[in-house]
């Protein structure tokens, strides 16, 4: 068991995991990699003597040992920054995502969606920031806290534009055509290049 007391909310309630999970399946990504497909991604990075058996397997292979190494140190999966960006990052795998997010959630003290992202996008690869977005949605502590609650709601939207609305024409400022001084313009044709 953790060290939570068992009133204290839990960012992500079993249900919310749950539920998740049923998300990735609906909504699959070539980005996450699954605990399945980590075998073949070893193997392809540890053993020189695989061949692929299809040209599908051969472009993957390639792939993998162009995009992953694996750190024989750490026994991890990482991968490989691209031209530019920072150090390697820590593969995930899609049954501890929210696991991950839950963590780097807490440890930047409920920052929000951009700075969760943010530390993710920067340390881990296979968390997509839908990903991110769905679970914070469902973050029970962000919900007990009226600081981590949207300044502005739809709702409060909802009334402004109604409560215009409401207003009589005679109320708002109308720009009628006299008002306009149209002599001061000038057209330019853009084929003669003159002003009319």
């Amino acid at each position: 068991m953790n060290n939570r007391s068992s009133h204290a909310p839990v960012p992500f309630t079993s249900q919310t995991k749950e539920a998740f999970l049923k998300h990735l399946i609906e909504n699959p990504s070539s980005r996450r990699i699954s605990r399945h497909e980590t075998e073949n991604l070893l193997e392809w990075l540890t053993n020189p003597s695989k061949r692929p058996t299809s040209q599908t397997e051969f472009s993957r292979r390639n792939y993998v040992r162009k995009t992953f190494t694996w750190d024989t140190h750490s026994q991890n999966l990482l991968a490989k920054p691209k031209s530019g960006e920072g150090g390697h990052r820590v593969v995930v795998f899609e049954d501890r995502i929210a696991a991950t997010v839950e963590w780097v959630h807490e440890s930047n003290g409920h920052a929000g969606w951009d700075n969760t992202w943010k530390s993710i996008s920067m340390s881990y690869y296979g968390i997509l920031r839908s990903d991110v977005i769905y679970l914070l949605k469902q973050c029970q502590i962000c919900a007990h806290d009226p600081s981590k609650r949207p300044k502005r709601t739809r709702a409060n939207l909802t009334d402004l534009s109604s409560a215009h609305e409401a207003q009589s024409t005679s109320e708002r400022e109308v720009i009628e055509p006299d008002d306009i001084n149209w002599g001061s313009w000038t057209c330019e044709d853009p084929a003669a290049g003159q002003s009319k």
